[in-house]
């Protein structure tokens, strides 16, 4: 877990999968009627994105590299405002929803539309605001990371909300097109797809999560994660996008309770992309320090 954690490198990713009992890309080929068929016991494997091998198309619609970097700080958002809506319910079952992002803000963190911001003064209730609003700001956290060996820049979207317990994230982070949200109504986003456009810009993915421990509604403590990667299988023309898998039904790798405390990761998500490419889209200092 430690060394997962950490790893921010193409090289660091590669002598973690090294340690790993994991199958080889063409000795299992996800069936979805049969997802058990060729699954060796004891070994993790590479499943598709979303548990659909024709996923590459879908996962490589971002237009520009810098697409998904908004789309995953939306998700933040989103799951820092879900926390406060399911500490509502377990108070009162009864709380009717915000009926829109800015109601919920405005219920949840008594912070005022944003074209208000610029027009707060030098008074106490003005600073009262402004602190509210970085405290606010220090749950959701885009990180750009230089490493100077490896000449990447992996790209670390990280934030302080619900998470996820490990046996929902290849249902919930992990989808393509699916949704929890369509009833939602105080969430900004609905299918949740367009941060999955970052694994089309990047050499290496990983996920970890880790839910709230008083929202895990019956679900067992611990921190899900997994890396994800472009395959390109032997043979075939059918290439995909797929994370490492702990069984035939999708559940991702795991960490327990004691684990998860020891290495002091904390409820919410966190998303890493290694060796995120720019393109065009990337800044001057990106494209002048690789170049």
């Amino acid at each position: 877990m430690a060394q997962a954690i950490k790893a921010t490198t193409s090289f660091d990713i590669e002598a973690l999968l090294a340690q790993l009992p994991i199958a080889p890309e063409d000795q299992y080929i996800y069936d979805e009627e049969n997802p058990e068929l060729g699954w060796q016991r004891g070994n993790f494997h590479w499943m598709p994105v979303g548990r659909e091998r024709g996923n590459a198309g879908r996962i490589k619609q971002a237009n520009q590299p810098v697409n998904p970097i908004a789309e995953r700080a939306i998700n933040g958002m989103e799951a820092i405002i879900e926390i406060a809506r399911q500490r509502e319910l377990l108070a009162d079952a009864s709380a009717l929803a915000p009926s829109s992002p800015r109601k919920a803000v405005e219920r949840y963190f008594n912070l005022p539309p944003l074209d208000e911001l610029p027009k707060l003064d030098g008074s106490e209730p003005s600073k009262s605001v402004r602190a509210k609003a970085r405290e606010l700001a220090q749950q959701l956290r885009v990180r750009l990371i230089f490493d100077k060996t490896a000449r990447e820049f992996p790209l670390a979207i990280e934030d302080d909300g619900i998470g996820q317990a490990p046996v929902w994230i290849h249902r919930t982070l992990l989808s393509l097109g699916s949704t929890t949200k369509a009833d939602k109504w105080y969430l900004i986003g609905v299918f949740g797809q367009g941060g999955s456009s970052a694994y089309a810009v990047s050499k290496y993915s990983w996920v970890i999560s880790r839910r709230a421990p008083d929202l895990l509604n019956g679900d067992g403590d611990g921190v899900g994660w997994t890396v994800i990667k472009h395959v390109f299988p032997k043979g075939r023309r059918d290439d995909y996008f797929a994370y490492l898998a702990a069984g035939p039904d999708g559940r991702v790798p795991f960490a327990f309770e004691a684990d998860a405390n020891a290495a002091n990761i904390r409820h919410g998500t966190r998303f890493v992309h290694i060796g995120y490419d720019f393109g065009r889209g990337g800044s001057a200092i990106t494209r002048r320090t690789l170049h």
